[in-house]
């Protein structure tokens, strides 16, 4: 059974010869009953004091589990980014590389052209020049003839030693067929 303060105020005891003094007890009763509602009202102010906490603490976890939430989300976020960085890092490296390597293969096909584009111009050279010495040996063997024969043409102007090829300094494009059609002759 449970005691409230009200119940010891209105508590009321037989009265008897030998008993204790009544203004004592009641005395005794009555800061027993002050004392009962004073911890009544520390347990009251308690309960709602815990209720209070309880509520804070409730309110604090739901908080905790946002940050944690939150920060999987960033670790997530953060994760995804660096992934996507590295994916994009790697794409334009492999993208700089292909590029490269067209660089470098048509710098090479063009090294090749050029290469034989000299190759074939050392070789009309060698051409022009064997043309070029062979008509002008065909025009000294004819010389030669027509003095055998008697020719006597405009009058002499001394022979000069055969030319050297180095000492031409033709060029052989300002020839063009003209040296082709001399030599045929």
């Amino acid at each position: 059974m449970r005691i409230t303060p009200q119940d010891i105020h209105r508590q009321e005891f037989n009265r008897s010869v030998r008993g204790y003094a009544v203004e004592e007890v009641d005395t005794f009763l009555e800061q027993v009953a002050d004392e009962l509602e004073r911890v009544h009202q520390d347990n009251t102010k308690l309960r709602d004091q815990l209720k209070g906490l309880e509520a804070a603490l409730a309110e604090y976890r739901r908080m905790e589990k946002n940050i944690e939430r939150t920060l999987m989300a960033a670790t997530q976020a953060s994760d995804d980014m660096t992934r996507n960085t590295e994916q994009k890092r790697d794409l334009i490296i492999k993208e700089a590389e292909l590029r490269a390597n067209e660089i470098i293969q048509e710098a090479q096909r063009r090294r090749d052209g050029l290469k034989g584009e000299i190759t074939n111009l050392g070789q009309r050279r060698m051409t022009y020049l064997t043309e070029m010495r062979a008509f002008i040996q065909a025009q000294l063997n004819l010389l030669d003839e027509l003095e055998l024969r008697g020719y006597k043409g405009p009058p002499a102007t001394p022979r000069r030693a055969p030319v050297e090829a180095g000492e031409l300094n033709l060029n052989v494009e300002d020839l063009g067929d003209a040296g082709h059609a001399s030599a045929d002759r």
